[in-house]
């Protein structure tokens, strides 16, 4: 037996992550199972551009951030310029970091350098795969566990597993659901000592970040599509442009909607006295 495969028994783990729900739940799911985290790496600092992820504005489940769960567990925290150059570890595992990893930090892992990816790739490469899906009216999403290369969400797919989310989920709840999916296929990789290998086949598709046209909801989508677009996105503070017939309204949440023949682009005050824009097949309340 080689020592490698001795080692398989504990495998070492350099685990690349930020402040967000999306980063927090896989390692969390690590550290209950009992893995070994060789360290943490997180980013020298935010960005400050407003639109720079839909994790930024997350919540996590508890008042406890990543830097306390280090902490906790005693795992190193460094940040990609005090990385160690004599660290060790057999799985480099990244969850929502922000920036692409070196390749020769990739080569360094002993088994495996795998991403937790919030889209069933090759569709929705980008920094901001749940915003894109949300806008585009998509109600089964999906994960993918694969691994890193020098290009951006293209490698070797590990796992892969489709998510129907619930109407009117919040992006936080989305994020969460996404992201303790991943780590189950994280914790299944693991716990099998297989990162199989399937090739990204299809040209996919990438999106990069939202600018300002991408938060106007033109008023012939289904009712359904923007409420649900709006409610997974609204953490991110932006607000939102319906395009109607008396010209544009800004908005920054719906309240709810309604099925029924509607007059497309018509605002409207219901019965109890709340504003409605009409869509192609209902009303939305605002």
């Amino acid at each position: 037996m080689n020592s490698f495969r001795h080692r398989q028994s504990s495998l070492r783990i350099l685990y690349f992550g930020t402040q967000s729900s999306f980063s927090i739940h896989p390692l969390l799911a690590l550290l209950e199972a009992k893995h070994c985290i060789t360290g943490v790496v997180l980013p020298v600092q935010p960005s400050n551009h407003v639109l720079q992820s839909d994790h930024i504005a997350l919540h996590t489940h508890s008042n406890d951030t990543i830097i306390d769960y280090a902490r906790k567990h005693a795992v190193p925290l460094w940040n990609p310029s005090t990385l160690p150059s004599t660290v060790e570890f057999d799985v480099i595992v990244v969850a929502c970091f922000p920036n692409k990893l070196p390749v020769h930090l990739l080569d360094r892992a002993q088994l495996a350098s795998v991403n937790i990816h919030p889209s069933i790739l090759p569709e929705y490469r980008g920094p901001s795969p749940l915003f894109w899906q949300l806008r585009n009216g998509l109600r089964v999403v999906g994960v993918t566990l694969h691994h890193m290369n020098s290009s951006i969400d293209s490698g070797d797919i590990v796992s892969q597993l489709e998510i129907e989310l619930p109407i009117g989920i919040s992006g936080s709840k989305a994020d969460q659901l996404l992201s303790k999916s991943g780590a189950c296929l994280l914790l299944e990789a693991l716990q099998n000592h297989k990162f199989g290998r399937k090739p990204q086949t299809g040209k996919g598709s990438y999106q990069s970040w939202p600018n300002e046209k991408d938060w106007h909801i033109p008023t012939t989508w289904p009712v359904v599509r923007a409420f649900n677009f709006i409610e997974g996105v609204k953490n991110w503070g932006v607000p939102f442009t319906l395009l109607t017939k008396r010209g544009t309204v800004k908005v920054q949440s719906a309240i709810g909607f309604r099925h029924e023949t509607s007059i497309m682009g018509y605002i409207r005050t219901n019965k109890h006295g709340q504003n409605e824009v009409g869509f192609s097949d209902g009303w939305l309340q605002i």
